[in-house]
């Protein structure tokens, strides 16, 4: 049966796949377009909580001032954060790993938040409580958007 379903199968998608070049592509350009790299330190004693320790949406918190971060970035560039571990790797944020509480391990994920001169890290752990020991670096990547030029081929 598995013999004759699977050829017949793919007869049927095949057969009603119609190609067509009458779509446009467009060439887009990119001149001039800058990379700023830099690094924070989210002290250990420095973190704002929100919500309820113990109850669910239970979050903490650091702010930075980055004026690099413009409409033009959130609009046409991007910017990227990452973690940077005791052995200075860069872990690209979201970063969920494992920490031990005490008694059991659990699981912690470090994201971050970006808005307009603004980025913001966040932790938070799968008991919804605080467990900070020390200070957390952070590398932060801003692609600024140079010229672009686009034009029907």
């Amino acid at each position: 049966m598995k013999k004759i379903v699977i050829p017949v199968l793919a007869a049927l998608l095949l057969g009603g796949c119609e190609f067509h070049d009458t779509y446009e592509t467009y060439e887009i350009i990119k001149q001039g377009t800058d990379m700023t790299v830099g690094y924070k330190t989210a002290k250990g004693n420095e973190w704002f909580e929100s919500g309820t320790e113990g109850q669910p949406g239970f979050y903490i918190y650091q702010e930075f001032a980055i004026p690099e971060i413009t409409d033009d970035v959130l609009n046409n560039g991007a910017v990227l954060a990452y973690l940077v571990d005791a052995e200075g790797r860069d872990n690209i944020l979201p970063y969920v790993f494992p920490v031990d509480n005490g008694h059991e391990l659990i699981m912690q994920n470090i994201r971050y938040e970006v808005e307009k001169g603004i980025l913001t890290f966040v932790i938070e752990w799968q008991d919804f409580k605080k467990y900070i020991q020390g200070d957390y670096e952070f590398k932060i990547c801003i692609l600024q958007p140079g010229t672009t030029k686009t034009g029907k081929k």
